[in-house]
């Protein structure tokens, strides 16, 4: 597969800006094998090679949603993890920690 045009390798940073580095490789190379595929389509509806490529981006779709999108997908279980983890530890120091207030056994009358 040919190196893509600059236009499209900027569309390819801006939606994987928000993703870790190895997702990002993941699903760049992912989003160009489509965009080429999309590109070859066009083409063979007579386009240049350069309308081709527009064309396949304009189909794609802005570039800021689909960053939020594979954020998402490639983040939020990430997030979740990290919050279940401080959730325990945080449950576990409070358990080891031995200065539990006490609750009342029995009732005290009033006078």
């Amino acid at each position: 597969m040919t190196p893509p045009p600059p236009k499209v390798q900027r569309y390819l940073r801006r939606v994987t800006l928000l993703l870790p580095p190895t997702a990002a490789r993941h699903v760049r190379a992912e989003l160009h094998g489509n965009l080429y595929q999309t590109m070859l389509d066009a083409r063979l509806n007579g386009l240049t090679e350069a309308d081709a490529w527009a064309a396949a981006l304009r189909q794609a779709g802005p570039a800021i949603p689909a960053a939020v999108r594979f954020a998402r997908t490639h983040t939020l279980g990430l997030a979740l993890r990290w919050l279940l983890a401080a959730g325990l530890l945080g449950g576990a120091a409070y358990a080891i920690q031995g200065t539990h207030p006490t609750s009342p056994t029995q009732h005290l009358a009033q006078p």
